[in-house]
C-alpha cells in the first residue's frame, strides 16, 4: 500500500502517525509546501514575542518522520491530482502514485480588495498565518515600527501581542463593531478589548483600509471613515479561505470546502480529507460547516488515518471552541455564542473574571469563560452530549460546577471516563 498525504500540519502527521500504528509496512509520503518539519501554529506568536525558541516549535520530536519510517517532501507544492491513475504531480514535473490519497491542504489568508496594495511587491505588507510568517515579520520590525494591523480576530489579535514591547505603536482596524466577531459577543468583546487596549495597543472598529500609499513600502493608510495612519508595518488578518482548489481542479465535490462523509472520505473511494480544508458537520447547527481549529484538525486526521489504514472510525462531533490568552487574560469560547433566543446566566466574581452560559430549550449550547476555566471539560461535555439541564442535580446559572452536578450513577460513569483528568 502506499499512503500520500498532502500536508504537513495537525491533520497530516496525525493521519500518518495512525496509519503507521495501524500498518507498519506500507509506505507513507507527506509533501509539503514549507520548509519546516511540523510546528505548532498556534505558537507563531509566541516565537514572534521571543517566548519561543525555534527549538521548541516542534509538533512533534525530531526524529518523529525517521522513527516512523515516513518520507516527508518540504518545500515541495503538490500541482495536480489525476484520480484516473491515482497520481500527484508535484515540483519538477514528478509524479507520485498513491492507493490512499489524504488531502490535508489547510487554509490560505484572505486578501481584501484594497486600492494600491500589492503583496508581491510592497516589503513591509505581511500575513500571519504561518512559521515563515513570523521570522519574516521579526526581521522586520524596529523600535520605531508604526504597525497597523486588517483584522481584529484571533490572528490579528495574537500578532500584535506578539508585537507588544518590540515596536513603537500598534493599531488594529476592523469593518465589525467588536474584537473577535466569530467568537464573542458584545458585552465579552468590549471586555477583551478594553484589557488589550491597556497595553498601548489602539482599536479602530467599524471602519476598514480603503486605500494604501507607497510603491515599494507602504508608508500611509486610508481609511474608510477618512482618517489617515502613518505605517511601516501593515499585517493582514481579516480572515482565511479554505485550500480546495487542488480537490476541485481534479473533480472532488467541494463547496466553501471539501466535502466528506463521516469517515473523512471524499467523493472518490480512495481520497480523503482533514483540517482546515473540509467542511465539518457542526454538532449545534447540524449544518455543514468550516470548523478551522487546531483540535479539530488532529481529530480529523486521526479519524482518516484509521480508516485509510481499514479500521472503519467515525470522526468525532465538532462545534467551534478556542482557548486562547491575551497579556495574562484567559478565555475560553465555544458553541453558540449570540444570535438566538438565548437566557444568559452570568457571573462575575472579579472584573476579569466572567462566566456566560448560553442556555436554550433545556440545553448548554454555548458558554465564554474568562479566568475561569477549571471546569471548562464539563460544560464542553454537557454540549457535546446534549445533556438536558432540567436532568442535573442543580442549576448550573447560580453555582460553580463540578462533576457532582449529574446524578450519581452519571457521575461513577464520569468519573471512570476521565480517569482522573481535570475538568
Amino acid at each position: 500500500m502506499k499512503y500520500l498525504i498532502i500536508g504537513n500540519s495537525a491533520a497530516g502527521i496525525n493521519a500518518a502517525n495512525i496509519i503507521r500504528a495501524n500498518d507498519k509496512k506500507s509506505s507513507i509520503t507527506i509533501i509539503s509546501n514549507e520548509e519546516f518539519n511540523a510546528y505548532g501554529r498556534p505558537l507563531i506568536s509566541y516565537y514572534l514575542s521571543g517566548k519561543v525558541k525555534p527549538e521548541n516549535m516542534n509538533y512533534r520530536s525530531v526524529d518523529f518522520y525517521k522513527s516512523r519510517n515516513i518520507e516527508v517532501l518540504l518545500n515541495t507544492e503538490a500541482e495536480k491530482i489525476d484520480i484516473k491513475n491515482k497520481e500527484i504531480s508535484i515540483s519538477g514535473d514528478v509524479k507520485l502514485s498513491y492507493d490512499k490519497l489524504l488531502i490535508a491542504t489547510g487554509s490560505s489568508p484572505f486578501i481584501p480588495q484594497i486600492k494600491n496594495l500589492d503583496m508581491d511587491k510592497q516589503k513591509n505588507v505581511f500575513t500571519f498565518l504561518t512559521y515563515k510568517d513570523s521570522i519574516k515579520l521579526k526581521t522586520k520590525v524596529t523600535k520605531k515600527s508604526k504597525v497597523v494591523i486588517a483584522g481584529a480576530g484571533l490572528i490579528g489579535l495574537k500578532a500584535a501581542e506578539g508585537l507588544f514591547g518590540q515596536v513603537a505603536s500598534i493599531t488594529v482596524v476592523d469593518l465589525a463593531d467588536r474584537v473577535m466577531t466569530s467568537i464573542l459577543d458584545k458585552p465579552v468583546a468590549d471586555d477583551i478589548q478594553s484589557h488589550i487596549e491597556q497595553n498601548d495597543i489602539d482599536f479602530k472598529l467599524q471602519t476598514n483600509i480603503c486605500e494604501v500609499d507607497g510603491e515599494q513600502n507602504i508608508s500611509r493608510i486610508i481609511l474608510s471613515n477618512g482618517e489617515i495612519l502613518n505605517c511601516d508595518i501593515l499585517i493582514v488578518a481579516v480572515g482565511v479561505r479554505p485550500n480546495i482548489n487542488l480537490a476541485y481542479s481534479a473533480g472532488i465535490k467541494t463547496a466553501k470546502g471539501i466535502i466528506v462523509n463521516k469517515y473523512m472520505q471524499t467523493s472518490e473511494k480512495d481520497i480523503y480529507a482533514a483540517g482546515d480544508c473540509v467542511e465539518s458537520l457542526d454538532l449545534l447547527s447540524n449544518k455543514s460547516k468550516i470548523l478551522a481549529l487546531w483540535p479539530n484538525a488532529s481529530n480529523q486526521g486521526e479519524t482518516a488515518g484509521f480508516n485509510m489504514a481499514g479500521t472503519k472510525k467515525k470522526a468525532p462531533a465538532a462545534f467551534a471552541m478556542n482557548a486562547i490568552s491575551f497579556f495574562g487574560l484567559q478565555l475560553i469560547s465555544a458553541g453558540i455564542i449570540s444570535g438566538l433566543n438565548l437566557n444568559n446566566g452570568i457571573t462575575y466574581s472579579t472584573k476579569n473574571n466572567l462566566r456566560r452560559l448560553n442556555i436554550l430549550n433545556d440545553n448548554l449550547i454555548g458558554f465564554i469563560l474568562i479566568n475561569d476555566n477549571q471546569r471548562a471539560g464539563i460544560y464542553t461535555a454537557l454540549i457535546n452530549d446534549r445533556t438536558k439541564l432540567s436532568t442535573l442535580e442543580y442549576d448550573i446559572t447560580l453555582k460553580d460546577i463540578s462533576l457532582s452536578v449529574y446524578p450519581k450513577e452519571e457521575r461513577t460513569k464520569k468519573i471512570w471516563d476521565y480517569k482522573g483528568c481535570s475538568l
